[in-house]
């Protein structure tokens, strides 16, 4: 079976990364809104493509206000704009940040997994073939493991 992570930090990494990531948060969440999943759905995105006509659209805002519609502040449309220019490096750091966390996350923990489950089925085969110690283990990985003891179908 191939070892593909061995991943680990220091105390002193785990801290510090800690205290970034806190502080981080204690400057965005107080600043953010919690969007519904429905709310996110329905909501018109901002992308690159449509970038440039939002920045002119708004622009005419401040130039030619007689064609605006009243519901529209454009002193808001600004800073909703600028918001957006300002957090999306943010937001391309922050997932690249997420994929790494993710992807180690993932191998890290089906590594184990492999590992655990190669090792249930030797104890298994182990005790079946009534190898001392092997019954036992298997009994109480068994009564732990999540994919056993299912009721077969008919």
């Amino acid at each position: 079976m191939e070892n593909r992570i061995a991943f680990s930090l220091t105390e002193a990494e785990q801290t510090q990364l800690t205290q970034h990531l806190n502080a981080i948060l204690q400057i965005i969440v107080p600043k953010s809104i919690v969007l519904s999943a429905e709310e996110r759905h329905d909501m018109p995105k901002m992308a690159d493509g449509n970038l440039p006509f939002t920045e002119k659209a708004i622009a005419y805002m401040a130039s030619a206000p007689q064609f605006k519609p009243y519901f529209i502040d454009t002193a808001d449309a600004e800073i909703d704009l600028a918001g957006y220019k300002l957090i999306k490096p943010l937001l391309t750091s922050t997932l690249q940040i997420a994929k790494a966390v993710e992807d180690i996350f993932m191998l890290s923990g089906s590594e184990a997994y492999m590992a655990a489950l190669a090792y249930y089925k030797n104890v298994k085969f182990c005790a079946n073939a009534k190898q001392p110690g092997a019954k036992e283990i298997y009994d109480d990985l068994s009564k732990r493991f999540v994919g056993g003891n299912k009721p077969k179908k008919p």
